[in-house]
């Protein structure tokens, strides 16, 4: 009788995990590429798709979102950052664009990212990411390479910012370890971004 309850307790645990486990990392798959200000994001890295996703806890605080588009009041660059918060590793995007206001619809070269946002960032159009990496129990930063990257602004009006990003990014601490990206996508609408939940 003890082995049965043993067993009976082992498969309940074993199902409570696995069920938390798919909860906090489920799978994703990418959004359609539009441009209709649908607010969507998506990339996949090493064959994982990411997407955002509000943080959730209590120390995270009520103006964490899963996507963000900020910048400076001139426009001289705006960011669009993407996180998944709620899952149990998580996942961090800042793409860094330089005078896009001005230069509107059309393709965007990558530089050299130097792993800062804001006012720390380099002033070219970059991006850099965090991902978990399972082999050293933590994170891993990418940047975008010289040259070897770009960013296809489609759309550009009426408050509706869509388009797509590929390009070769190399590992922070490890020049010789790199991750290509070919289908990295976004159409967001900055008048209701603000307020657009991520669950």
């Amino acid at each position: 009788m003890k082995i049965l309850i043993y067993i009976l307790s082992f498969i309940t645990l074993s199902a409570c995990s696995k069920d938390e486990n798919t909860t906090k990392n489920p799978t994703f798959s990418l959004p359609p590429e539009t441009q209709t200000g649908a607010n969507t994001f998506g990339v996949t890295i090493n064959g994982k798709v990411y997407i955002p996703r509000d943080p959730t806890g209590v120390s995270v605080g009520p103006t964490a979102k899963g996507m963000i588009f900020w910048g400076t009041s001139d426009n001289s660059w705006n960011e669009l950052e993407i996180k998944d918060g709620a899952s149990s590793v998580g996942f961090n995007m800042i793409i860094h664009l330089q005078n896009f206001y001005t230069l509107g619809i059309g393709e965007y070269i990558l530089k050299q990212s130097n792993f800062h946002n804001g006012i720390d960032s380099t002033p070219n159009n970059h991006i850099y990411f965090k991902i978990w990496d399972n082999s050293i129990s933590n994170y891993a930063y990418y940047g975008s390479i010289e040259n070897q990257g770009k960013i296809n602004n489609t759309r550009h009006s009426n408050g509706i910012i869509s388009g797509n990003f590929s390009g070769k990014f190399v590992r922070y601490d490890n020049p010789n370890d790199f991750i290509t990206i070919t289908d990295g996508r976004f159409d967001i609408n900055t008048f209701t971004l603000q307020n657009h939940p991520f669950p």
